[in-house]
């Protein structure tokens, strides 16, 4: 071991680096001093009650600030960007999560208010012209009452025209979600939501996939692969699935829309705080059970500068999002109305 240096040898056994802790018992007469490092280990955690990554990197990140302010110089009116200003307020601990779930209540009111004529105007041009035109073309060929036009008209476009129909809520959510994307306040709700996920035994980080989850649930678990801890990842691909999807979106408009007309927007947001409370929760019960005693990886996120979104990027996300649902829940939900309608054609 002398081939280390004696200082770095010690952090990585204070960081419990699994590499050099098993060069360092297969060494005799080095288990005192791996038995000194655990010791030193416990004393610190009980001291400052975090995993031994977190408070190595705040000591690191302390000595970089403290040498920064004593070697660099930085006039005052350069040291708070607007940026800086605007984080003060959203990042604030206390103003932080009651404003990122403002912005979150007004997308979907939004979403709903907006979208609601559109969603008329589909159904209508599906229900109407479309089938009626499909209806005309197969009386023309002489196929009026066969079981191909009800294949055709209850099967295939009833089922896909279900889809079509919710197409204007998928736009819209979407749009509103690529804005706070673009603008950079998406990367501030994952900080926001660090003390949060904290609960949940994850940090911030975790926060993104989960995120993710609100648009596919599929894209959401791949995106736990950028964790670094196994518990975080496994943890959090637990998690995903109790955030409401895009596709569980047009159920909650179908359903706010029947029972609730009056008040889509509170019921839709109702319905997505739902799945966030039940996914803490659960959250809760998993870290202090199957993953009790597992430490916790550090959080380091770096926020980029405020922008105007660009229309363009905006449309883009918006249009490969709601194009990727379409085309993917169209197939199995045509092939699923087929198969209904089949059932219900035979004795």
């Amino acid at each position: 071991m002398s081939k280390y240096n004696s200082r770095w040898l010690a952090v990585k056994l204070l960081e419990e680096d699994a590499d050099i802790i098993s060069k360092v018992e297969a060494v005799s007469g080095w288990a005192v001093i791996l038995g000194q490092a655990r010791k030193s280990i416990a004393h610190l955690r009980n001291v400052y009650g975090d995993d031994m990554d977190t408070i190595i990197a705040d000591r690191r990140y302390g000595f970089i600030s403290g040498l920064i302010k004593e070697a660099v110089s930085v006039p005052m009116e350069a040291r708070l960007t607007l940026s800086d200003k605007i984080d003060k307020i959203v990042t604030n601990r206390v103003l932080g999560i009651p404003i990122f779930l403002l912005a979150m209540w007004i997308v979907f009111q939004m979403t709903a208010n907006v979208s609601g004529y559109y969603l008329d105007w589909v159904d209508g041009v599906i229900g109407g012209p479309i089938t009626n035109w499909t209806v005309a073309i197969l009386a023309a060929i002489g196929l009026t009452g066969s079981w191909l036009e009800s294949l055709v008209v209850d099967g295939i476009i009833g089922g896909v025209g279900g889809v079509l129909v919710f197409v204007p809520v998928m736009f819209f959510i979407y749009f509103f979600i690529a804005l706070l994307e673009d603008s950079g306040y998406m990367a501030r709700a994952a900080f926001v939501m660090d003390r949060l996920m904290h609960a949940l035994g994850l940090h911030g980080k975790s926060f993104l996939p989960m995120l993710i989850g609100f648009g596919c649930s599929v894209p959401a678990t791949y995106a736990t692969r950028t964790l670094v801890s196994e518990k975080d990842r496994v943890l959090t691909g637990l998690l995903v699935p109790f955030m409401s999807c895009g596709a569980r979106l047009p159920v909650y408009a179908l359903f706010a829309s029947a029972f609730f007309p009056e008040n889509q927007g509170h019921v839709i947001f109702a319905m997505y705080a739902l799945g966030i409370v039940v996914a803490m929760v659960s959250g809760v019960i998993f870290d202090r059970t199957i993953f009790k005693g597992r430490p916790r990886s550090p959080f380091v996120l770096d926020l980029p500068p405020y922008r105007l979104p660009t229309l363009k990027g905006i449309l883009i996300h918006m249009w490969e999002r709601s194009q990727a649902f379409v085309l993917k829940a169209g197939r199995i939900i045509m092939v699923v109305s087929i198969v209904i309608w089949f059932l219900m054609s035979i004795p």
